[in-house]
């Protein structure tokens, strides 16, 4: 009788012990992770890539707006549903880490000097996994004709207040753009404000169109419409490799770095799983992806710069003060309408 309780025993012990690891693999086996990356092809080879890494399955929501997927995150805090944000700048992870709704997370796979550059918060709300840079561009194909068949390409911030550049530019709308923002705040940064301003408005009377949707920016010096623009530089390197289009471009110096990171939602489903991700966002193989598919800046210092891209090394950057820009964006982006005419 004795030895029969004891079998019972071992064999509830062993049933328990099952449903656990049962459970625990349940947990495990799917990660939701919400982006704005808009190239389904990187998004599909990093996503199998981690399932093959795994054995966890990711469940992608793919909606090419960092506000729309920051406000579903906030009206999901009583009930998460995401594991990850896994892109977007860090402004908008700080403003969910004020809001108590990150749960820090720091990666042992990120480089030891990973805080001191930037690319990941000391306390751990985010981790950077590539960049974006600023650049000008212009139409090959219509410049001369368009801007002057003696006017030297544009290579500074200051050449594009030529007068020869009057009514020839586009550039995406500091009011309803991450980018235009981020074009706005960099002239301040580097000139301060008083000068800053100066130019911002001399800048504004040389633009033609200040796009209410930023990537319009780049379709129209594709097509012609405007022979020069400023944007990001991996959608510029996008037109020109992927698409084939007549673009060329100059990295002028003291332009802007912007980190894009990734995040864990705090309560969200799969949090185990959410770290691993984390972790699988920082490797050389992600890294490598981003480059070569995305045309991102690679925060790896293992991995190459973008094709026709300089490396982050090689930039002169200003010192972009995120907290002052967010603390500051409704005053400048309000004294932009008062003052730019457009």
């Amino acid at each position: 009788m004795k030895k029969s309780i004891a079998l019972l025993q071992i064999a509830t012990l062993a049933a328990v012990t099952c449903f656990a690891s049962a459970t625990v693999a349940s947990a495990e086996e799917k990660v939701v992770v919400y982006t704005v990356i808009p190239f389904p092809e990187l998004n599909r080879k990093m996503n199998e890539e981690f399932t093959r890494r795994t054995g966890i399955k990711v469940e992608l929501l793919n909606v090419p707006a960092v506000g729309t997927l920051a406000a579903r995150i906030r009206s999901e805090k009583d009930k998460p549903r995401a594991d990850v944000f896994a892109s977007a700048p860090v402004d908008f992870h700080e403003g969910l880490a004020k809001d108590g709704l990150l749960l820090p997370y720091k990666s042992p796979e990120l480089p030891p000097d990973a805080v001191a550059k930037g690319y990941a918060d000391p306390n751990g709300n985010w981790t950077g996994w590539f960049a974006s840079t600023t650049a000008i561009f212009w139409n090959s194909d219509r410049y001369k004709k368009d801007v002057g068949e003696n006017v030297p390409t544009p290579k500074t911030w200051e050449d594009l207040l030529k007068p020869e550049f009057k009514g020839k530019l586009v550039s995406a709308n500091p009011q309803t753009s991450a980018i235009g923002f981020v074009q706005l705040a960099t002239q301040i940064f580097r000139l301060g404000e008083e000068k800053g301003w100066d130019y911002l408005i001399n800048f504004a009377k040389n633009t033609a169109q200040f796009t209410p949707s930023a990537p319009l920016t780049v379709t129209l010096v594709e097509k012609g419409e405007a022979p020069v623009g400023v944007y990001w530089l991996g959608d510029i390197l996008t037109s020109k490799f992927n698409r084939n289009q007549p673009i060329e471009y100059v990295v002028p110096q003291d332009n802007a770095v912007v980190v894009w990171a990734g995040s864990i939602v705090k309560g969200g489903p799969n949090p185990e799983a959410a770290k691993k991700y984390i972790d699988f966002l920082t490797s050389e193989y992600v890294q490598d992806n981003v480059a070569k598919l995305g045309f991102f800046h690679p925060l790896n210092p293992k991995v190459a710069p973008p094709k026709g891209a300089p490396s982050l090394s090689d930039m002169t950057v200003v010192k972009y003060d995120m907290d002052w820009a967010t603390q500051n964006m409704d005053r400048l982006r309000k004294k932009w309408g008062q003052v730019s005419g457009h």
